[in-house]
């Protein structure tokens, strides 16, 4: 592709450069620049576990935080357990827990004289990756859940005192639920779309990383849901996307803070490839990735004329390692034919990065395009 080539001449990349754009359409690539070689994706990351997420939960999947009861109940009291069972809700916080053990209230239940059982996945918080710096963990919006046992047994207990119930603190224990032995009396639902949303327009770290928690449960329902959560990523790569992951990956995390995390353009050009090729997850990555020039991570970018509102990428930065920028994502060109294209500058400043990329988009990839990136599959 001469055009790629000229640009790439004229305009000298800034540190460590690797490239590769893909007609999905036509499902053949028209232009790679170091396509095979590992390098640090940044919050691009977050493609493959949003992606590997949906494939293996659903696209349809809810979390459920439930609330049972379990004994009878003798006029306002229930003489038994209360059971809050708890997933890997990463939006389920204190306002949820009110309205959920707001229910009590409805089922006019005063008193428990018995157990108040958190049943939960995991019991410790979510703590830093071994190579994220302070800071990296945004611990005020971490969802209640991840904040571990001990904050979940603090604020249940402030919930049922806010609706008048009468409970003793030690009466709150972490166990199991026995499903046959339990009616369940609440429930809240959250649809993982809002967490695939979250992860990919607004690159959040925690919602990425719950959803690795998610999957690692997939492949055991203990230890270390983290390490668990690689696990099942590396098995993404190699079983669903054919792809050998000790030539094409190092995974670390799930969010991309770990600057040891590495991904090849050609690997993310499989995901979006891959996403394309299924369409309930193709329409669920569209609809979560930032549009160009007009929200999330893109909104201040990418606002030519030209290019506004045509381009769906997700963007990835890291200051650390000497900068890192990285941008993926899908366009349009003017033949009708779906494109998906990775840039991932390296070892750069920041800024300089961006720039190159938007350059790149505007004179590179607009010149092809003519109608808005985003086109759902029936």
């Amino acid at each position: 592709m001469s055009r790629t080539d000229s640009f790439i001449s004229a305009q000298k990349a800034v540190g460590t450069l690797g490239l590769m754009l893909y007609d999905l359409t036509a499902e053949r690539c028209v232009y790679a620049y170091r396509a095979d070689v590992p390098m640090r994706p940044a919050s691009c990351m977050k493609l493959l576990s949003c992606i590997a997420a949906l494939r293996k939960a659903g696209t349809r999947y809810e979390y459920r935080t439930r609330l049972y009861t379990a004994g009878r109940m003798e006029k306002d009291t229930l003489y038994g357990n209360l059971i809050l069972k708890t997933q890997f809700d990463p939006f389920f916080n204190r306002d949820s827990l009110h309205v959920l053990l707001g229910t009590l209230k409805q089922k006019n239940i005063k008193a428990i004289k018995g157990k108040i059982v958190l049943d939960m996945a995991f019991i410790e918080p979510m703590n830093h990756e071994q190579h994220w710096t302070m800071g990296d963990l945004k611990v005020n919006r971490m969802g209640l859940i991840y904040h571990g046992y001990r904050k979940m047994r603090t604020e249940t207990l402030y919930a049922l005192q806010a609706i008048g119930a009468k409970v003793h603190k030690d009466s709150i224990v972490f166990g199991r639920l026995v499903p046959r032995k339990a009616t369940q009396i609440g429930e809240i639902r959250t649809p993982i779309h809002f967490v695939v949303e979250k992860a990919l327009k607004n690159s959040s770290n925690i919602n990425a990383e719950s959803l690795m928690y998610l999957l690692g449960y997939t492949v055991h329902t203990g230890g270390n849901f983290r390490k668990n959560g690689i696990v099942a990523l590396r098995r993404f790569v190699s079983d669903e996307l054919g792809m050998d992951p000790s030539k094409v990956c190092n995974i670390e995390d799930g969010c991309g803070l770990c600057p040891d995390d590495r991904l090849t353009p050609e690997l993310l050009i499989a995901l979006l490839n891959y996403a394309y090729k299924h369409p309930a997850i193709y329409n669920e990555v569209l609809a979560s990735l930032p549009l160009s020039g007009t929200d999330g991570t893109l909104y201040d970018r990418l606002r030519k004329p030209n290019v506004l509102g045509k381009v769906r990428a997700k963007t990835g930065t890291l200051t650390r390692e000497g900068g890192i920028s990285t941008l993926a994502g899908y366009y349009t060109g003017n033949d009708g034919h779906l494109m998906a294209f990775c840039v991932m500058n390296n070892e750069c400043p920041v800024m300089d990065g961006r720039w190159w990329q938007d350059r790149f988009c505007e004179k590179v990839l607009l010149p092809a395009m003519s109608r808005s990136a985003g086109h759902k599959k029936n």
